[in-house]
């Protein structure tokens, strides 16, 4: 399990599944959000923050993880 704290101006936070195919999911990350994804999420979906061709402000991605997990 992993919990993102997103801290500073929106982006959006992409899926794509790891076995490939269509389906694709965004989700807006505004100031003070916090996703919290299972071990499920992790093992079958990729995730990113993409870049973007606008100029964007800063943005601070904390995560937090159980200890001794990578």
């Amino acid at each position: 399990m992993v919990a993102i704290l997103s801290v500073g101006d929106p982006r959006d936070l992409a899926f794509r599944p790891r076995a490939g195919g269509p389906a694709r999911l965004r989700l807006p990350l505004g100031h003070g959000d916090l996703v919290v994804m299972g071990g499920s999420c992790q093992r079958t979906w990729e995730h990113a923050v993409p870049k973007t061709s606008r100029a964007v402000g800063p943005r601070i991605s904390v995560q937090f993880r159980p200890r001794g997990v990578r």
